[in-house]
């Protein structure tokens, strides 16, 4: 009997990983905000978690568009939370 190939490559799963390092990243900066009692960070940190559980981990295209913009706003989250220091 042969083994079955899986969908993902090993650049599939890098990929993936990322995104859920930059969402964990994106979620603690929200997280920090919310301690501090902002709560229109509530409102996107559930979001964040949200869209990042129910995206399709085979879809390369959605992993790649989607850690696009979580980098995007990790790096605008990582500038003010700077430039409040």
């Amino acid at each position: 009997m042969a083994a079955q190939q899986s969908m993902w490559h090993v650049n599939d799963v890098v990929a993936y990983d990322v995104m859920r390092e930059l969402s964990s990243s994106v979620q603690a900066r929200l997280l920090d905000r919310v301690r501090a009692g902002d709560e229109s960070a509530r409102t996107e940190l559930l979001e964040v978690r949200h869209d990042t559980l129910r995206l399709d981990g085979y879809d390369r295209a959605s992993v790649d568009a989607y850690t696009q913009q979580l980098q995007q706003r990790d790096d605008e989250l990582a500038g003010a939370d700077s430039g409040a220091s």
